[in-house]
């Protein structure tokens, strides 16, 4: 079977190796057009969110088949992609420190959350009159390496094509291709196949920051969350993040965004620190904050896989092997 795959975020990577895996010939078509999420994000896996911190959806099922995913495909492309790193959690108020108590305590979050007298490794940089809790089973996808890994692989096979398909181009390419799959991105909110997709896209935005002079000793590897989240690179930056921003009029870094970071990021530093880079994409998220994975009602033979929104590095995975079954089906 010979599948066409229109965009190569993380949905159209992640699909492309799942169908790959069942012996389908599949080829991925992306211009590299601006305001990709997937490049743009840290690719973090948090089992808990949110100011009352509930539970990820279906975070128990979804867990486990990412981390196997990630593990292969390191194996398949031999670079490291899978992190598996606690994140020390800031309590700010009395209030927050309460309803943190009261989750470790229930049995559905003892595997996940937990609480610490100190910041540990963080202490020297932060500014006094936090509590501390901890999360356990987070981690961290680097999908900006594996969709450049992934794409390198797929030019080597010649199976990848660097052009962006326009939809009234898409009837002709039946007479090469089996199905057509759209993993566009927030693009697809102009996707005439999928006329009833209600998405509702968010820019969002993070910087990478460094500490200077920190970097011996080491800087600490545990991510750090209060509103903004901080995640170590591994070369001594962190990426910092992120914005939401629902009305905006281009793809690009903007200086609200900067501010708005730089803001909490002051409330949480004692330390000085620097801003090394500024980056940007557009979240394709659904009016229902669920991924839309399905088959076009206009074509039978069009797929869409997308709206994976701020949970991509954990949904992606999952939905991508069910995609995959339902298209050999």
């Amino acid at each position: 079977m010979k599948i066409l795959l229109i965009g190569q975020g993380i949905a159209g990577t992640l699909l492309a190796w799942s169908l790959q895996k069942r012996g389908c010939e599949v080829y991925i078509a992306d211009g590299n057009l601006a305001g990709s999420s997937s490049i743009a994000a840290a690719g973090i896996i948090n089992p808990v969110t949110g100011k009352r911190f509930v539970k990820s959806w279906r975070f128990d099922e979804f867990y486990p088949v990412a981390k196997s995913v990630y593990q292969q495909l390191e194996q398949d492309l031999g670079i490291s992609i899978w992190e598996e790193r606690p994140t020390l959690r800031l309590l700010g108020t009395p209030e927050e420190a309460n309803d943190w108590a009261i989750r470790c305590a229930q049995p559905e979050y003892s595997d996940h959350l937990g609480e610490s007298k100190d910041a540990g490794a963080w202490s020297p940089f932060l500014k006094p009159g936090f509590g501390f809790g901890v999360i356990r089973q987070s981690a961290r996808a680097k999908l900006p390496q594996l969709v450049a890994a992934f794409r390198e692989k797929l030019q080597a096979l010649g199976t990848f094509i660097e052009q962006n398909i326009e939809y009234q181009a898409v009837e002709g390419l039946f007479k090469t291709y089996d199905h057509i799959v759209f993993c566009e991105g927030w693009r697809a909110t102009a996707n005439p196949f999928f006329p009833d997709a209600q998405f509702r896209v968010s820019k969002g935005e993070a910087l990478i920051i460094r500490f200077p002079g920190r970097e011996a000793p080491l800087p600490p590897s545990d991510m750090l969350k209060k509103t903004m989240l901080l995640v170590p690179m591994g070369d001594g930056t962190f990426w910092v993040g992120s914005t939401y921003r629902w009305h905006f009029e281009d793809t690009l870094p903007s200086t609200e965004g900067r501010e708005y970071i730089l803001g909490y990021l002051n409330e949480m530093f004692e330390e000085p620190f620097e801003i090394v880079d500024h980056v940007a994409g557009i979240r394709p998220t659904m009016i229902d904050r669920r991924p839309v994975v399905e088959r076009s009602k206009i074509n039978p033979n069009v797929f869409i896989f997308n709206g994976l929104g701020t949970k991509g590095a954990l949904l992606a995975p999952f939905f991508a092997t069910q995609l995959a079954e339902e298209i050999l089906l």
